[in-house]
């Protein structure tokens, strides 16, 4: 706990240059930690005691290194780290809610700091078929809407970590390509299903745990360009799960909190880069554009069979 104090970065207590070096660049505190977690090169089990803990940190370090500026000897040892913790990961069989999230934090930010770091790294990821299922998976979770609710916000923290910074360095955003690769690894961890459908079911769960993540997960595809047209020109395999129909549908919404995330997701649609105009019928762009200006109380009046052109 007293190591995990030296990831901790906040408003009050930011990173300094000198913490980061130390997180980033230390061979034996790499070492002990991947020795607690059951590092194959070094064939030993995972610590029962203290290995959830070592993952925590490992997982910490991270974050720290998605956005930290360092020398490049600390760089390439925090990318021998990555590896070697790539590796490590897929020994891991958590049990249990508390491990299970430990793991899905520890896979997402690892995934991240790859996506950020060489085309090398980002690639060996996304090709991790075997970890990429572990992490985004909802199947096995069918009665845990806090741990569907963990990987659906943790996937929209790495497609787009600009929802979720203050201040965005354009350098820790991913590539569409990125972005994309793991849009289309979540359908495939689900039943290889198409994604956009996965979250919608999301959308509609009763629980709303459940629905905030996947609307997280929306809002971060709707703030990627490269995304927008997929989303809002799609209409599902019987044509009827229109993504238009369901965003514009106050009905299915009733908590505050999610009232708000629906309406962050019109807010990103309507950025002025993405140009949706001629992706939707006039009529449902205007609506829009009134849901924007009222704000996330606002009750929506466009006829289902008028939302698409």
């Amino acid at each position: 706990d007293a190591l995990e104090v030296l990831a901790v970065e906040n408003k009050d207590y930011s990173m300094t240059s000198e913490r980061a070096e130390f997180l980033l660049g230390n061979d034996e505190l790499h070492s002990g930690l991947l020795y607690l977690i059951g590092s194959s090169s070094e064939n030993v089990e995972f610590d029962p005691i203290n290995g959830y803990a070592a993952l925590r940190l490992l997982t910490e370090i991270c974050r720290v290194g998605i956005s930290s500026s360092t020398e490049c000897t600390t760089k390439n040892k925090f990318y021998s780290l990555l590896e070697s913790f790539q590796k490590a990961l897929h020994a891991l069989e958590p049990r249990g809610e508390s491990e299970r999230l430990s793991y899905i934090y520890a896979v997402s930010n690892l995934v991240a700091s790859c996506a950020s770091s060489t085309e090398e790294m980002s690639k060996s990821v996304l090709q991790d078929t075997t970890l990429l299922h572990g992490w985004l998976s909802l199947l096995s979770r069918s009665s845990q809407p806090k741990l569907k609710s963990a990987i659906l916000s943790s996937l929209s923290q790495v497609i787009e970590p600009g929802i979720w910074r203050e201040e965005q360095d354009a350098s820790i955003r991913p590539s569409d390509y990125i972005s994309l690769s793991l849009y289309h690894a979540f359908g495939e961890a689900n039943n290889q299903k198409d994604p956009t459908e996965c979250l919608l079911a999301s959308a509609k769960s009763p629980f709303v745990e459940e629905r905030l993540g996947a609307y997280n997960v929306l809002r971060a595809m709707a703030s990627r360009g490269c995304c927008v047209r997929m989303l809002l020109l799609y209409k599902g395999e019987d044509g009827n799960s229109i993504f238009v129909e369901w965003l514009l549908n106050q009905d299915n919404e009733f908590t505050n909190e999610g009232r708000q995330a629906k309406y962050n997701i019109v807010q990103s649609l309507l950025a002025d880069d993405n140009n949706i105009e001629g992706l939707i019928s006039t009529k449902t762009f205007r609506e829009m554009q009134l849901w924007m200006k009222r704000g996330p109380a606002h009750t929506t009046t466009v006829p289902w069979d008028l939302a698409t052109e």
